[in-house]
């Protein structure tokens, strides 16, 4: 028979592979009013004001309450949320859940009983990856118009706090210039009696 020892590093590695990850939790006695950042799981069973990043699964229990800003990878709600959100994954409501928010998330579901009242924007790639860049930046409301490059921008570079109007985005949609749609409408304007 022989025996095999492993490096310290090693064995912790191995304990921690099969431990679940780690959770904080805000519990039903608990109010908590201000900024609360964790790099793990969230979950709340009380109350929360103010603003919350979570880089794991942000869970809302039922009776819980929810008033923030609130950034996540995931979010699970079956109880209150009210505020704005960017949810890089699945931004997920349960029967018992209600949301009255902005809410940018990659996916939205909404099961039979769950209330949703708000925006929803979708998030592409493209956006969680400005999303992933600026962290600072994910919290922020998003606008009320869907920001694009504009045209006339070097490659690459993409002002975040650049949007563009309805008619330049559905003019880039169609794969015209917005100087193109401006000379479209000027010439329908001439044509009328």
């Amino acid at each position: 028979m022989s025996t095999t020892t492993l490096p310290a590093s090693s064995l912790w590695a191995a304990t921690q592979a099969e431990q679940p990850p780690s959770e904080s939790r805000i519990d039903s006695d608990s109010h908590f009013n201000g900024l609360y950042k964790t790099r793990q799981n969230l979950r709340i069973e009380g109350i929360a004001e103010g603003e919350i990043q979570c880089d794991g699964t942000l869970t809302v229990a039922e009776g819980a309450r929810v008033e923030a800003t609130v950034t996540a990878s995931t979010i699970t709600i079956a109880g209150t949320l009210r505020g704005e959100v960017v949810c890089q994954g699945i931004f997920q409501i349960l029967p018992t859940g209600e949301v009255e928010a902005s809410v940018s998330a990659r996916r939205l579901v909404v099961q039979e009983g769950g209330l949703y009242n708000g925006d929803f924007h979708m998030i592409t790639d493209s956006v969680a990856g400005a999303f992933a860049s600026q962290p600072e930046r994910a919290a922020a409301p998003p606008s009320a118009e869907p920001t694009l490059p504009r045209a006339d921008a070097p490659a690459g570079d993409a002002p975040a706090e650049d949007t563009i109007g309805s008619d330049e985005w559905w003019a880039k949609i169609a794969g015209s210039s917005a100087a193109d749609a401006d000379a479209e409408a000027a010439s329908e304007d001439d044509a009328e009696p």
